[in-house]
């Protein structure tokens, strides 16, 4: 499969805090369709099915040389809204991984950027501007297929994250309350973003040898978990 390019490639906002946000790079079902139309034509099909009441979709791919059907398939979970849509289209992007269509995104470096944010009544942090968009630039990959270039940029046009480019050191200190960033990290379920986020704050907090312990535990953890099977 060939890699994905800027405008197929979307951007979500992962975690918020005082400092910004950090940036998550996925693909949408659409984007699957179009590169299987792309490469394949009408040799590809899609099917779904339902075990132990887990949806399931699959992406099949007429082998002309076999002469016949290779299915690869992949289990979908739920989306906030429109519960059935939703765990179709996961499943059917995750069946895309597993053809190799945007497995490049799992090389993703952490990706923060510095934008203004406001705690909301609840208490947590939220964008200033709601309405904010992110997007890919550029991107750009080695021989294997790892991203080695990637520039973010907001619906204005400004750069927020550049990789290779070293980012400044915010000037601001974080206050004498660490519980924000000890809960955000505890909910932080990927082991790269564990690694990013403890990066960007280890410096900030108060009690840095608990922090750095407790970053190290939820690491092992993440770990554990995924070695079970428990995450995919």
């Amino acid at each position: 499969m060939r890699r994905l390019e800027p405008e197929e490639i979307e951007c979500r906002v992962s975690q918020i805090s005082a400092k910004g946000c950090s940036l998550l790079l996925y693909k949408t079902a659409r984007v699957d369709r179009a590169i299987l139309d792309e490469i394949y034509g009408n040799r590809w099909q899609n099917d779904f099915k339902v075990i132990d009441g887990k949806m399931y979709g699959g992406i099949g791919i007429y082998d002309t040389e076999l002469k016949e059907w290779l299915w690869r398939w992949d289990c979908g979970t739920e989306s906030n809204t429109e519960q059935e849509k939703g765990q179709a289209s996961d499943c059917f992007k995750r069946a895309g991984f597993k053809w190799g269509i945007g497995v490049e995104l799992y090389t993703a470096p952490f990706i923060w950027a510095s934008v203004e944010t406001v705690k909301n009544e609840k208490g947590k942090y939220e964008l200033k501007n709601k309405f904010t968009k992110f997007f890919v630039k550029n991107i750009g990959y080695d021989d294997r297929g790892t991203i080695n270039k990637l520039i973010i940029v907001d619906d204005n046009g400004d750069t927020l994250f550049n990789l290779g480019k070293k980012a400044e050191k915010p000037k601001a200190k974080m206050n004498n309350d660490d519980t924000d960033i000890y809960i955000t990290l505890a909910k932080i379920d990927d082991i790269e973003d564990v690694k990013g986020f403890y990066d960007v704050n280890k410096e900030n907090v108060n009690d840095r040898e608990h922090f750095h312990n407790m970053a190290k535990d939820r690491i092992k953890a993440i770990k554990a978990i995924k070695q079970e099977g428990v995450l995919i």
